[in-house]
Formats: C-alpha cells, structure tokens, sequence
C-alpha cells in the first residue's frame, strides 16, 4: 500500500540502526539468493562482512547489484474478518552496487561491527590476527536506492465487521535482552562486566 511507505533518509537510517540482522539478496546466474546475516549502519552506507570466499561477499565486492530488506515487528493485527488481520512494523530495503571495503579501512570497520553489536566490548577483545582480517571481506551498499514501509496502529476493518462479536485489536511484539550466560569455559573469577549488564535494551 503506497501510503505505507516512506522515503525520509533519517527515518530510514532510524529503522537500519535499531536492527542488527538483514537479509542480503543478489541474482548470480540468472537464479536469485537471499541470505541472513549481520550488518551495520555507517553514514552513507550499509556494511556487511564474512567469510571472503562467501558467494554474496564475492557478488558485492565486484561491483555488482544486491538489495538488503530489514523488518521490525511491532505487534499482531487482529482484525474481524482474515483479510484484515495484519502486522504492524518498520521495514527498509535498500538496493544498490555493492564496493569492497579497502586496506585502510578493513580493520577500522570490523572493530566498529564489534562495537555496534556489542558497544564497550571491542575496548576488550585483542586485535585481529593478519590471518583473521585476511580471511575476512567487508563490502558497502551506498543508501542511494532505499526505501521504508511502516504499518503501525489498529486493524482497519471493514465497516459492515464493525458490529460483529469478533474481539479486534493488536497484540504488541517485543525483542527482549535477558540476563547473560557465561561461557561455559570462562576463566574463573571472571564477573559479568558492566558494559554487559548494561546491554542496550535490557533495562
């Protein structure tokens, strides 16, 4: 429905920051492939990374054309009749040319996937070994061809179901962060730290 989308590029930056997971779709050999997998939001642009031998890094990374979509789901619309019934939601896909991120930034964009997946975490971890960061790619799709969707509020029923004995309305959806898990393995002594226990959306 056309008065569902959206085209505003910070509402559109808005909806990419508040996810973590995409799905990236690209046509190789005339057959389509979508593929889940974790991005972040810079600027401009969507980063994705992984494996360097991945057929969706090796698609993008040679300039060619992929889209990536995005969903947020709010709540369950309940309506009175099944054509009714709905989701409401903040969704983006974004289409463009992929680029392969070069040498001077490739370590600089992975520590930052550290720090948006877990922010206080990459102060920690050690550095990337060469081997790691050579087995590693990171590509970019620019936010030039982008657009969102949102549906949000009550069922929209018809209004010969208004009278009827059907109960209507929304069942809101939530992503909630329960207390961590320690590795089974970890070192003795070894507490939850703060930045931990303070993970974005746990409180």
């Amino acid at each position: 429905m056309a008065d569902r989308g959206a085209y505003d590029l910070e509402q559109i930056k808005a909806i990419l920051d508040a996810n973590q997971v995409c799905h990236a779709a690209y046509v190789k050999d005339g057959e389509p492939r979508i593929i889940p997998t974790l991005y972040m939001r810079r600027g401009e642009h969507v980063y994705l990374h992984g494996n360097r031998q991945a057929a969706l890094l090796r698609h993008l990374g040679s300039g060619e054309l992929g889209c990536v979509s995005v969903v947020s789901l709010d709540g369950v619309v309940v309506a009175r009749s099944g054509f009714h019934c709905s989701m409401n939601y903040h969704s983006v896909v974004v289409i463009g040319r992929g680029e392969l991120v070069g040498a001077d930034e490739h370590e600089e964009v992975l520590d930052a996937f550290v720090r948006i997946l877990v922010p206080g975490h990459e102060k920690q971890v050690r550095s990337a070994t060469r081997q790691e960061l050579n087995a590693t790619a990171v590509v970019r799709i620019p936010i030039d061809e982008a657009s969102a969707k949102i549906r949000s509020g009550p069922p929209i029923d018809a209004e010969g179901d208004l009278n009827s004995d059907v109960w209507a309305g929304v069942i809101p959806l939530i992503s909630q962060v329960l207390d961590p898990i320690s590795a089974p393995d970890l070192k003795a002594g070894i507490e939850v730290p703060d930045y931990i226990r303070d993970y974005p959306g746990r409180h």
